[in-house]
């Protein structure tokens, strides 16, 4: 799994604009993204898990993501506190383009694709395209 990750090459960035992320919007990993580039993910407080929550109020074991093409769904595993999904407690509930996932103390915005990367990717191409016709011109 890829956090926080620096894009090094232009030619990653349309890669990335499609891997599901998680944004932590509050608690101790607030403002970290996580990309979700694997069928699944594990988040709990053991440093076993994919997504390390040091909170007290978040279990071993907390929950997982898993992901199976377009389908993404969130599943609870017998945490002490509970998993919610848009503040409901869930068991096992599909993701959705902006569900705020929330353990313990922390809250995650769940988004499908990353927009930012996906306008930057855009303009890569579109540079690029400008780049070559000009090259093509000058020659």
């Amino acid at each position: 799994m890829i956090n926080n990750n620096s894009i090094d090459s232009p030619f990653e960035v349309p890669v990335f604009a499609r891997i599901p992320i998680l944004i932590a919007i509050r608690g101790p990993l607030a403002d970290r993204t996580f990309y979700l580039d694997e069928p699944l993910i594990s988040i709990g407080r053991q440093s076993s898990n994919d997504i390390v929550v040091n909170d007290p109020l978040v279990s071993r074991h907390h929950c997982k993501i898993r992901s199976e093409g377009d389908q993404h769904t969130i599943e609870d595993l017998n945490s002490s506190n509970g998993t919610y999904v848009n503040g409901e407690r869930v068991r096992v509930d599909p993701l959705k383009e902006g569900s705020l996932i929330e353990i313990g103390t922390s809250q995650f915005l769940f988004r499908l694709r990353n927009s930012e990367l996906a306008a930057l990717g855009q303009n890569l191409v579109v540079a690029e395209n400008f780049s070559n016709s000009y090259n093509a011109i000058r020659s």
